[in-house]
């Protein structure tokens, strides 16, 4: 049996030896024994890392996007950017003039070049942040903007409203693209019902282009599809769907002109390039010609003779053809 006093001694020796293994294993751990609390996984990304956003393009690639980009070259795609109230600092004028006024354009450089590919002299000269290119130019061109800003291709054949929701998104703006697209939707909604009462139930409508071969092309539902069929509530001909049908992604198939008939709805609307003077002359024989004559759609004044911009797949021209072809249907027939 212990003593009281005894007991206190092995109570201290106990807490002695406690000690003194505390501090051996303190040592054993070095520097490390002071460091802060292991961290977490989702804590390994470095300071700059954090809130980097990027972007799978058309072409698969991985792009770094700035930030609320202020610096915009939209090569081939002006149209969208206007629509959407994006800074714009260089675009193609060539295919932006056929949209956009000089008003809209002013302040804005052109940085077309050769053929599809922007000028990159002008283009570097601008010090944009954030550059727009179209999937059909060239990856070695891509890969030399790429050195000047972040590039980013997208679909130029995708339907306008994927490409307004594509841009809105690479900017960080996603309602901006939810916006117009509602605008126009209801807008679209109030032409149909002003429309309406003027056409019969059923009522069929097709496009058609003399183009600068000299030939005759049927569009499919882009173009002027999402005017007729989707926005005025027009049904596409039966033999015209069916053609289509099987060929989704097509702009276009080659008619000949004896078999207009079977692809002509019971309103028709033929878009011209006037200023080539090939095409106008195909123009001026076709529509003396027996067959356009007997059309139902001729025969009723339902046939149209219109300009280029009416094929053109772009926001603001979408737009602009909501206003157009209902003017067009209720004014005096154009052929």
């Amino acid at each position: 049996m212990f003593s009281s006093t005894g007991k206190n001694k092995a109570k201290l020796g106990f807490m002695l030896l406690a000690l003194l293994m505390l501090l051996s294993a303190c040592g054993g751990n070095g520097a490390a024994s002071s460091a802060e609390p292991t961290a977490s996984p989702s804590a390994s990304i470095e300071p700059e890392e954090i809130g980097v956003r990027t972007f799978k393009d058309a072409r698969d690639r991985i792009v770094e996007l700035p930030d609320n980009p202020q610096r915009i070259v939209g090569h081939y795609y002006a149209s969208e950017l206007t629509a959407l109230g994006l800074p714009m600092i260089g675009t193609n004028y060539m295919n932006a003039g056929l949209v956009l006024t000089k008003e809209q354009l002013a302040g804005v450089e052109d940085v077309g070049g050769e053929g599809v590919v922007p000028n990159m002299e002008k283009v570097l000269s601008l010090t944009p942040d954030l550059i727009l290119v179209p999937d059909f130019i060239e990856p070695a061109d891509v890969d030399a903007l790429a050195k000047i800003a972040p590039t980013v291709v997208i679909s130029y054949s995708s339907d306008v409203f994927a490409r307004l929701r594509t841009i809105a998104d690479i900017v960080g703006q996603p309602e901006l693209a939810e916006a117009w697209i509602g605008k126009y939707q209801a807008k679209a909604e109030q032409k149909r019902s002003e429309l309406q009462p003027l056409l019969k139930e059923g009522e069929t409508a097709s496009a058609f282009v003399v183009h600068i071969d000299k030939k005759l092309y049927l569009y499919g539902p882009q173009r002027l599809g999402p005017t007729m069929y989707d926005a005025l509530g027009f049904k596409m001909p039966a033999k015209a769907e069916e053609l289509f049908n099987d060929k989704p992604d097509s702009l276009w198939e080659e008619i000949s002109l004896e078999l207009l008939e079977d692809y002509a709805g019971d309103r028709i609307f033929l878009v011209v390039n006037r200023d080539n003077v090939d095409v106008s002359s195909v123009l001026e024989e076709m529509v003396r010609n027996p067959i356009w004559e007997k059309l139902p759609a001729v025969q009723n004044g339902q046939a149209y003779v219109v300009e280029q911009r009416w094929a053109l797949n772009d926001p603001l021209t979408l737009d602009w053809l909501l206003d157009e072809m209902p003017e067009l249907i209720t004014a005096a027939p154009a052929a």
